[in-house]
Protein backbone atom coordinates (compact mmCIF):
# COMPACT_ATOMS: atom_id res chain seq x y z
CA UNK A 1 0.00 0.00 0.00
CA UNK A 2 2.57 2.73 0.75
CA UNK A 3 4.61 1.60 -2.43
CA UNK A 4 1.59 2.23 -4.66
CA UNK A 5 1.33 5.89 -3.14
CA UNK A 6 4.94 6.57 -3.58
CA UNK A 7 4.06 5.78 -7.64
CA UNK A 8 0.85 7.67 -7.43
CA UNK A 9 2.50 10.40 -5.42
CA UNK A 10 5.43 10.36 -8.66
CA UNK A 11 2.63 10.23 -11.55
CA UNK A 12 1.17 13.65 -10.12
CA UNK A 13 4.22 15.40 -9.88
CA UNK A 14 4.91 13.86 -13.97
CA UNK A 15 1.32 14.83 -14.58
CA UNK A 16 1.97 18.26 -12.91
CA UNK A 17 5.15 19.34 -15.08
CA UNK A 18 4.01 17.56 -18.15
CA UNK A 19 1.06 20.48 -18.29
CA UNK A 20 3.67 23.10 -16.72
CA UNK A 21 5.41 22.61 -19.77
CA UNK A 22 2.31 22.20 -22.22
CA UNK A 23 0.58 25.22 -21.15
CA UNK A 24 -0.08 28.40 -23.75
CA UNK A 25 3.13 31.13 -23.52
CA UNK A 26 2.17 33.70 -21.71
CA UNK A 27 0.07 36.80 -24.03
CA UNK A 28 2.80 38.81 -25.71
CA UNK A 29 1.87 42.71 -25.27
CA UNK A 30 0.46 44.65 -27.81
CA UNK A 31 3.03 47.02 -29.23
CA UNK A 32 2.17 50.53 -28.72
CA UNK A 33 1.25 52.50 -32.47
CA UNK A 34 3.79 55.26 -32.98
CA UNK A 35 2.72 58.31 -35.39
CA UNK A 36 4.48 57.95 -39.01
CA UNK A 37 7.72 59.58 -39.56
CA UNK A 38 7.23 63.13 -40.69
CA UNK A 39 7.68 63.78 -44.49
CA UNK A 40 11.16 65.08 -44.79
CA UNK A 41 11.35 69.15 -44.42
CA UNK A 42 12.11 71.03 -47.52
CA UNK A 43 15.54 71.95 -47.81
CA UNK A 44 17.16 75.23 -49.00
CA UNK A 45 18.60 74.86 -52.74
CA UNK A 46 22.21 74.91 -53.16
CA UNK A 47 22.09 78.58 -54.31
CA UNK A 48 20.33 79.78 -51.29
CA UNK A 49 22.17 78.10 -49.00
CA UNK A 50 25.31 79.32 -50.72
CA UNK A 51 24.00 83.37 -50.18
CA UNK A 52 23.06 82.68 -47.01
CA UNK A 53 25.17 80.77 -45.46
CA UNK A 54 28.63 80.80 -47.02
CA UNK A 55 32.19 82.55 -46.31
CA UNK A 56 32.73 83.28 -50.25
CA UNK A 57 29.70 84.64 -51.22
CA UNK A 58 29.87 87.57 -48.12
CA UNK A 59 33.85 87.87 -49.05
CA UNK A 60 32.88 88.69 -52.58
CA UNK A 61 30.45 91.06 -51.66
CA UNK A 62 32.31 92.89 -49.27
CA UNK A 63 35.30 92.89 -52.36
CA UNK A 64 32.96 94.89 -54.54
CA UNK A 65 31.55 97.33 -52.29
CA UNK A 66 35.24 98.00 -50.85
CA UNK A 67 36.25 98.08 -54.64
CA UNK A 68 33.27 100.29 -55.34
CA UNK A 69 34.82 103.02 -52.30
CA UNK A 70 38.29 103.28 -53.60
CA UNK A 71 37.22 103.58 -57.19
CA UNK A 72 34.31 106.85 -55.95
CA UNK A 73 37.03 108.53 -54.05
CA UNK A 74 38.90 109.20 -57.00
CA UNK A 75 35.86 109.63 -58.73
CA UNK A 76 34.87 112.55 -56.50
CA UNK A 77 38.23 114.45 -56.60
CA UNK A 78 37.38 117.76 -58.59
CA UNK A 79 33.86 117.38 -58.71
CA UNK A 80 31.99 119.72 -56.60
CA UNK A 81 29.50 118.00 -54.26
CA UNK A 82 25.76 117.11 -54.98
CA UNK A 83 26.36 117.67 -58.73
CA UNK A 84 27.23 113.85 -59.26
CA UNK A 85 25.24 110.82 -58.14
CA UNK A 86 25.81 106.89 -57.87
CA UNK A 87 22.94 104.82 -59.36
CA UNK A 88 22.34 101.45 -57.42
CA UNK A 89 20.12 99.05 -57.86
CA UNK A 90 18.17 97.75 -54.36
CA UNK A 91 17.39 94.02 -54.29
CA UNK A 92 20.44 92.47 -53.86
CA UNK A 93 22.40 94.84 -53.97
CA UNK A 94 21.55 96.83 -50.77
CA UNK A 95 18.37 94.61 -49.73
CA UNK A 96 18.83 90.80 -48.60
CA UNK A 97 15.61 89.23 -49.44
CA UNK A 98 17.13 85.69 -49.03
CA UNK A 99 14.71 85.58 -45.95
CA UNK A 100 11.73 85.59 -48.70
CA UNK A 101 13.20 83.23 -50.26
CA UNK A 102 14.14 80.81 -47.49
CA UNK A 103 10.75 80.59 -46.11
CA UNK A 104 8.94 79.92 -49.54
CA UNK A 105 11.39 77.18 -50.32
CA UNK A 106 10.83 75.74 -46.82
CA UNK A 107 7.02 75.53 -47.34
CA UNK A 108 7.86 74.02 -50.55
CA UNK A 109 6.89 77.04 -52.78
CA UNK A 110 8.23 79.49 -55.11
CA UNK A 111 7.99 82.93 -55.87
CA UNK A 112 4.55 84.81 -56.07
CA UNK A 113 3.18 88.16 -56.43
CA UNK A 114 1.47 88.25 -53.57
CA UNK A 115 3.28 86.72 -51.50
CA UNK A 116 6.21 89.04 -52.79
CA UNK A 117 4.32 92.46 -52.09
CA UNK A 118 3.84 91.24 -48.85
CA UNK A 119 6.96 90.66 -48.25
CA UNK A 120 7.79 94.21 -49.32
CA UNK A 121 4.61 95.43 -47.24
CA UNK A 122 6.53 94.07 -44.36
CA UNK A 123 9.99 96.73 -44.34
CA UNK A 124 12.12 93.76 -43.27
CA UNK A 125 14.30 93.10 -45.85
CA UNK A 126 17.98 93.65 -43.96
CA UNK A 127 21.11 94.90 -45.44
CA UNK A 128 23.94 92.86 -47.69
CA UNK A 129 27.03 93.49 -45.93
CA UNK A 130 29.31 96.95 -46.74
CA UNK A 131 26.25 98.45 -48.86
CA UNK A 132 25.56 100.76 -46.45
CA UNK A 133 29.03 101.79 -45.60
CA UNK A 134 29.92 102.51 -49.08
CA UNK A 135 26.45 104.38 -49.25
CA UNK A 136 28.14 106.46 -46.24
CA UNK A 137 31.40 107.23 -48.18
CA UNK A 138 29.38 108.33 -51.45
CA UNK A 139 26.97 110.85 -48.95
CA UNK A 140 30.75 112.35 -47.14
CA UNK A 141 32.18 112.69 -50.44
CA UNK A 142 29.54 115.25 -51.75
CA UNK A 143 26.94 112.64 -54.06
CA UNK A 144 23.86 111.87 -54.39
CA UNK A 145 22.61 108.55 -54.10
CA UNK A 146 19.64 107.29 -56.63
CA UNK A 147 18.30 103.89 -56.29
CA UNK A 148 17.01 102.44 -59.47
CA UNK A 149 14.52 99.54 -58.99
CA UNK A 150 12.61 97.51 -60.75
CA UNK A 151 10.02 96.85 -57.85
CA UNK A 152 7.03 98.13 -59.12
CA UNK A 153 5.60 101.34 -58.56
CA UNK A 154 2.92 101.02 -55.47
CA UNK A 155 6.02 99.17 -53.54
CA UNK A 156 8.21 102.25 -53.57
CA UNK A 157 6.70 103.53 -50.54
CA UNK A 158 7.36 100.61 -48.57
CA UNK A 159 10.78 100.48 -50.23
CA UNK A 160 11.87 103.69 -48.98
CA UNK A 161 10.70 102.78 -45.19
CA UNK A 162 12.95 99.36 -45.61
CA UNK A 163 15.66 101.62 -46.71
CA UNK A 164 15.40 104.11 -43.70
CA UNK A 165 14.76 101.36 -41.29
CA UNK A 166 18.01 99.94 -42.10
CA UNK A 167 19.78 103.30 -41.91
CA UNK A 168 20.39 103.35 -45.78
CA UNK A 169 21.63 106.87 -46.94
CA UNK A 170 19.72 107.99 -50.03
CA UNK A 171 18.17 110.96 -51.84
CA UNK A 172 15.89 109.19 -54.32
CA UNK A 173 14.09 105.78 -54.67
CA UNK A 174 12.83 105.11 -58.53
CA UNK A 175 10.76 102.28 -59.46
CA UNK A 176 9.12 101.00 -61.69
CA UNK A 177 6.94 102.96 -63.47
CA UNK A 178 3.12 101.59 -64.34
CA UNK A 179 3.41 102.38 -68.04
CA UNK A 180 6.42 102.19 -70.52
CA UNK A 181 9.08 103.47 -70.90
CA UNK A 182 9.87 101.10 -67.93
CA UNK A 183 13.97 100.85 -68.62
CA UNK A 184 16.35 101.78 -66.18
CA UNK A 185 17.70 103.45 -68.72
CA UNK A 186 15.11 106.20 -68.95
CA UNK A 187 15.25 106.52 -65.08
CA UNK A 188 18.84 106.84 -65.52
CA UNK A 189 18.27 109.71 -68.36
CA UNK A 190 15.87 111.26 -66.38
CA UNK A 191 18.57 111.57 -63.47
CA UNK A 192 21.42 113.11 -65.63
CA UNK A 193 18.19 115.87 -67.09
CA UNK A 194 17.07 116.45 -63.57
CA UNK A 195 13.83 115.30 -64.30
CA UNK A 196 13.35 112.12 -62.38
CA UNK A 197 12.46 113.95 -58.88
CA UNK A 198 11.55 117.77 -58.27
CA UNK A 199 14.23 118.65 -55.93
CA UNK A 200 17.19 116.70 -57.49
CA UNK A 201 19.13 118.94 -60.00
CA UNK A 202 21.05 117.40 -63.04
CA UNK A 203 23.59 115.33 -61.78
CA UNK A 204 26.23 112.89 -63.69
CA UNK A 205 26.63 109.24 -62.42
CA UNK A 206 29.73 108.30 -62.18
CA UNK A 207 29.42 104.95 -60.75
CA UNK A 208 27.11 101.94 -60.92
CA UNK A 209 26.31 99.42 -58.82
CA UNK A 210 23.86 96.13 -59.20
CA UNK A 211 23.22 92.67 -59.44
CA UNK A 212 22.12 92.15 -62.72
CA UNK A 213 23.48 93.02 -65.74
CA UNK A 214 20.71 95.25 -66.91
CA UNK A 215 21.28 97.25 -64.10
CA UNK A 216 24.11 98.96 -66.47
CA UNK A 217 23.75 100.89 -68.84
CA UNK A 218 23.25 99.33 -72.52
CA UNK A 219 24.28 95.84 -71.00
CA UNK A 220 22.52 92.78 -71.79
CA UNK A 221 23.15 89.18 -71.46
CA UNK A 222 24.17 89.45 -74.99
CA UNK A 223 27.77 90.21 -73.71
CA UNK A 224 28.33 86.73 -71.88
CA UNK A 225 30.00 85.59 -75.54
CA UNK A 226 31.82 88.99 -75.87
CA UNK A 227 35.69 89.86 -75.91
CA UNK A 228 37.19 90.53 -72.63
CA UNK A 229 36.97 94.51 -74.26
CA UNK A 230 33.17 94.55 -73.58
CA UNK A 231 33.47 93.75 -69.85
CA UNK A 232 35.73 97.21 -69.13
CA UNK A 233 33.93 99.05 -67.16
CA UNK A 234 33.49 96.65 -64.80
CA UNK A 235 35.43 97.11 -62.12
CA UNK A 236 36.14 100.98 -63.15
CA UNK A 237 32.34 103.04 -63.40
CA UNK A 238 30.13 99.43 -62.76
CA UNK A 239 30.37 97.29 -59.77
CA UNK A 240 28.46 93.90 -60.00
CA UNK A 241 27.39 91.92 -56.86
CA UNK A 242 26.48 87.98 -57.26
CA UNK A 243 23.30 86.88 -57.61
CA UNK A 244 22.79 83.02 -58.80
CA UNK A 245 19.49 82.94 -57.77
CA UNK A 246 17.47 84.82 -60.25
CA UNK A 247 17.94 87.34 -63.44
CA UNK A 248 17.91 87.66 -66.63
CA UNK A 249 20.40 85.03 -67.01
CA UNK A 250 17.57 81.93 -66.65
CA UNK A 251 16.58 83.34 -69.95
CA UNK A 252 19.77 81.70 -71.66
CA UNK A 253 19.64 79.06 -73.53
CA UNK A 254 21.94 76.20 -72.27
CA UNK A 255 25.15 75.44 -74.20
Amino acid sequence: MQGRAKILAVCLVQITLLAACTAAPAPRPVPVPRPAPAAPAHQLSDTLHWMRDSAEYRALVYQTYKAATDRVNELAAGRQPFTWAVAIDSDETILDNTPYYKERQLQGLGYSQDSWYAWVASKSAPTLPGAVEFLEAVRGLGGRIVVVTNRDQVLCLATEDNLTAQRVPFDAVLCRPDKPPQEKQDRWRAVQQGTAVKYLPPLEIVLWVGDSIGDFPGATQEMRNASPGYFQKFGDRWFILPNPAYGSWQSNPEE
